[in-house]
């Protein structure tokens, strides 16, 4: 089998038809699109996500705490602990598992997320830092929560631009690819994405902007945060890992069982991400791109209008409709839009 992240089928025919039933204590499990499962605790719902990062190299670290918390934040929810399990090679030094761990203890810091346990062992079985991590958070049961399922209808967003994982990944771990053919600056800019890669910022700000039940009432004159006849902006929000902003966008249709129309050259690049991308022929909309977070609204004004008064940007580039995928260039052309393949970074 080919190296990377399983495909939608596979993820199908593989894992999901050989797993058991759920309880019903289990609001939301496994699925295509779905990053986190959804535990019921009576009064509180437990939110959780795991990750692994199998490409980050010595900065393995800071990846494991920042990928599984953007998942729970495109819950709209705040994550408040972690578990990490780090597993090093047999060529591993003491310093580099400190490395390691002080990259992670840094990013949980910056968070506010405690590294609550986890497990550290040395073994043959990988020739390269492997660090997994499993992040959660709680929401009472009594809180207007974002449905989860985009509709027909609904705007695509996105925030900061395509490919802030992929970017940085190349310029810290591949610098012999790039180094002499991409400037200097172009790369010490790609080496700053880093502050870039976490929306858990963004997640909170939506996760709490929330609208009147009542269409006709008008929502910046309604304040509903403590009012039960209030619902979420937003009905789902996806942080876009492997497969990069097509994969991710993607995913988010098929899970809703409605179809996607998105707009290519409405995607926003860092110039960075451009020529490095360029330089080494690989697509940045299908680079893996932690630190952007895919939104689906029917406010899309307010969404975007929320998330400035925040400093964090947000475009439109696509829209949610009743079947079919499918892209249209700035020229007018229409393009099929293909479900997500092995994610460009395993190129490198």
């Amino acid at each position: 089998m080919e190296i990377g992240k399983l495909t939608n089928e596979e993820l199908r025919e593989l894992v999901f038809a050989h797993l058991p039933q759920l309880s019903e204590r289990t609001i939301i499990g496994a699925n295509i699109g779905a990053d986190c499962a959804w535990i019921d605790l009576g009064d509180q719902i437990l939110v959780a996500s795991s990750d692994p990062i199998t490409a980050g190299g010595m900065q393995s670290g800071t990846l494991a705490i920042h990928v599984s918390c953007n998942d729970i934040a495109a819950s709209g929810i705040t994550p408040v602990g972690i578990l990490v399990v780090l597993l090093a090679p047999a060529n591993a030094t003491r310093d580099d598992i400190v490395r390691i761990v002080d990259q992670a203890s840094a990013a949980a810091r910056d968070l506010g997320v405690d590294i609550v346990g986890g497990h550290t062992e040395i073994t043959g079985a990988v020739n390269t830092f492997v660090v997994t991590s499993t992040a959660f958070g709680l929401i009472s049961r009594k809180a207007p929560f974002i449905p989860g399922k985009a509709r027909p209808g609904d705007t695509l967003l996105m925030t900061k631009t395509a490919a802030i994982e992929g970017t940085w990944i190349i310029a810290m771990n591949h610098l012999d690819r790039i180094s002499g053919k991409v400037s200097e600056a172009s790369i010490l800019k790609a080496k700053g994405f880093i502050g870039d890669i976490s929306v858990v910022r963004e997640g909170a700000v939506l996760g709490k902007l929330n609208v009147p039940m009542d269409d006709d009432i008008r929502s910046d004159d309604f304040d509903c945060r403590d009012s039960l006849q209030c619902r979420s902006a937003v009905n789902l929000m996806h942080d876009s890992t492997e497969g990069g902003i097509l994969g991710a966008a993607y995913e988010m249709a098929e899970y809703s069982g409605i179809g996607l129309i998105v707009y290519p050259d409405s995607i926003p690049l860092h110039p960075s991400t451009k020529v490095i991308c360029e330089t080494l022929s690989i697509d940045p909309l299908r680079l893996i791109s932690s630190g952007s977070l895919l939104i689906s609204t029917p406010y899309p004004e307010l969404v975007i209008r929320t998330l400035a008064d925040a400093q964090i940007p947000c475009v439109r580039i696509g829209e949610f409709a009743e079947s079919g995928f499918s892209m249209i260039e700035e020229s007018g052309r229409r393009l099929p839009l293909d479900p997500p393949s092995r994610d460009q970074v395993y190129k490198l």
